[in-house]
């Protein structure tokens, strides 16, 4: 979120959309691929919605195209929207793969969460008793 703040401050619009479609449709492949990873690999679990490999696999032929297209036209805002994807790594890294994170870590990350969930008005606070008097 602080970089596409950065960007919106700095840049045009246009250029904003560009780096979000960019990184949209690698997370689209990246789905496509993880489907057929699972489909291979576990072919036996419950899936409520099962079609012919064919489909997934000629969508990943397109994908692979146009991000390659993407790629060779406009490197510059393509390795900007990796960068951007890249700025997740240290948030997943300190936010999830850390486990044994000190206590006061993890009173800031709840009180971020509260704050932003009373913000957007998303979900009710864990407190609960006092929300309700």
């Amino acid at each position: 979120c602080l970089a596409t703040l950065v960007i919106m401050l700095v840049g045009d619009t246009y250029t904003l959309i560009n780096y979000v479609s960019f990184i949209n449709y690698l997370c689209y492949g990246v789905t496509i691929i993880g489907l057929i990873v699972f489909r291979w690999r576990k072919p036996k679990i419950f899936r409520p919605i099962k079609v012919n490999l064919l489909i997934p696999i000629t969508y990943l032929a397109f994908w692979a195209f146009l991000l390659i297209f993407s790629l060779y036209s406009e490197p510059i805002v393509c390795g900007v929207g990796l960068i951007i994807i890249l700025t997740g790594v240290p948030v997943f890294f300190l936010g999830v793969y850390w486990r044994n994170k000190p206590k006061s870590v993890n009173r800031l990350t709840e009180s971020i969460t509260c704050w932003g969930q009373k913000l957007c008005f998303v979900v009710y606070p864990q407190g609960g008793v006092a929300e309700e008097q």
